[in-house]
């Protein structure tokens, strides 16, 4: 049986955020892609030319054959908790997750990324930033310089953050929402679209599309 060469990788899932990693993998011309493992999609089908191969029962034979390389295409929008179990999923099987940097993204030399992060075009990366495991940094974010994000984090197209703001794990952060400076978001933390942070956000807190944090009660 034919093995695997070192430059393949392996996208899981192929649902759209696999789209927007399709084209980021090529725009990077370093990976081939060998196909795409999905449990809901039928086997033989294409999603931009890339064959789904079939489901995730695939994923040891593989990886026996030396495929090592996969990428995580869940995007875990409204649950982020899907995409930490595809993690756990290709962990178990023997898979490693490199970063993923689109050409047009501006990601400062002192900034530090860790494995399984994916930077979108148009994104920039502020000085001695860092961004944890398995983040999503899409199309146009921007992170000043001195941030802290912490492992699977989800920002949005747009989304704005200031010098030295902290993001814990597994929160997300709305398109066009913005974050003044040094402020922290906690854990699971969801802050919708064009939302406006002025103050910390305590762990599990919703913040509402379009409103501004805190929210002043009417009769102030």
């Amino acid at each position: 049986m034919e093995s695997f060469r070192d430059d393949q990788i392996l996208i899981y899932g192929g649902g759209g955020h696999a789209k927007s990693v399709i084209d980021l993998i090529r725009a990077l011309d370093k990976y081939q892609i060998t196909g795409i493992v999905d449990d809901a999609l039928p086997a033989g089908s294409t999603i931009l030319s890339v064959p789904v191969l079939g489901t995730s029962a695939l994923l040891e034979e593989m990886s026996s054959r030396g495929l090592k390389l996969a990428v995580n295409a869940v995007g875990g929008i409204g649950n982020p908790e899907s995409r930490i179990r595809v993690f756990e999923r290709l962990t178990l099987a023997g898979y490693t997750f490199p970063y993923l940097i689109h050409p047009k993204a501006v990601v400062e030399p002192s900034a530090h990324i860790a494995e399984g992060v994916q930077i979108l075009p148009l994104a920039y990366i502020g000085s001695d930033t860092r961004i944890g495991f398995g983040s999503i940094i899409n199309y146009g974010a921007i992170l000043s310089h001195d941030c802290s994000i912490g492992e699977y984090v989800n920002l949005s197209p747009g989304a704005t953050l200031a010098g030295g703001v902290i993001v814990g794990d597994r929160s997300q952060i709305g398109m066009r929402a913005t974050v003044n400076l040094d402020l922290e978001i906690g854990q699971a933390v969801r802050i919708g679209n064009g939302a406006t942070i002025k103050k910390n956000v305590p762990d599990g807190e919703i913040v509402r599309a379009g409103t501004i944090w805190p929210v002043r009660n009417s009769t102030e």
